[in-house]
């Protein structure tokens, strides 16, 4: 009877959690009250996706090229999960970029909220980007009401445009700290977060900047 129970206990708990986030962004496949639209510091718009059949594709001005786009903030736009999510996770997403760049996966410790208090806002943050070159992992901070941000780590290989990849970032807490795996076309690496991550649960989404960038699901297991 124990072990029965025990066998049921481990089932239960096993499922919830390889289930914790499954979503296809698929037209009429998502809930979109599980996610928040979150301003950026160092942008004064919120951003806006466009629903298309089988993938979510951030809203872009018609009247810019793509080369104007890589430094336009209109380009830009965060969407969050609106619950947290701890221990040792996978956040995954099947993203593309239509001419260089940059889809990314975020994961936000704490939010903050945008001068007028009306909109969630990124406070510190680390993203994991893919572009023509590979995987940049940039560490967002704010410190004294400023942003400010460095390269972590990065991984040099060839991403082309117009083609679906699969990111997987694993966060793993280990009694030296949290290490951070990062897999995508094939390829891995990894590296060790800051000393000063100590967050138990975070937020995690997605980013579209600098350019258009398609979203296909997104998955916290």
């Amino acid at each position: 009877m124990k072990k029965s129970l025990y066998l049921f206990l481990f089932a239960v708990l096993t499922c919830s959690a390889a289930d914790k986030l499954n979503v296809s962004f698929a037209r009429g496949k998502w809930d979109q009250n599980l996610f928040q639209f979150v301003k950026s510091p160092r942008f004064a718009m919120n951003g806006a996706i466009i629903q298309q059949d089988d993938h979510i594709v951030n809203r872009v001005p018609d009247n810019l090229t793509e080369k104007q786009l890589l430094s336009s903030p209109d380009a830009y736009c965060a969407l969050l999960t609106k619950d947290k999510f701890s221990g040792n996770i996978t956040i995954s997403s099947k993203m593309s970029f239509d001419h260089l760049m940059a889809p990314l996966i975020v994961i936000a410790p704490e939010l903050g909220r945008s001068a007028d208090g009306k909109n969630p806002e990124l406070r510190d943050h680390y993203e994991i980007v893919i572009f023509y070159q590979g995987i940049n992992v940039w560490h967002h901070r704010y410190i004294n009401g400023q942003p400010s941000w460095y390269k972590l780590a990065y991984m040099r290989t060839e991403l082309k445009p117009k083609t679906v990849y699969d990111l997987q970032v694993t966060l793993r807490h280990t009694k030296k700290g949290v290490q951070m795996i990062i897999k995508c076309n094939g390829k891995e690496f990894g590296c060790a977060m800051p000393v000063e991550f100590t967050a138990k649960d975070y937020f995690a989404g997605i980013i579209a900047c600098e350019g258009v960038n398609r979203f296909y699901d997104f998955r916290i297991q």
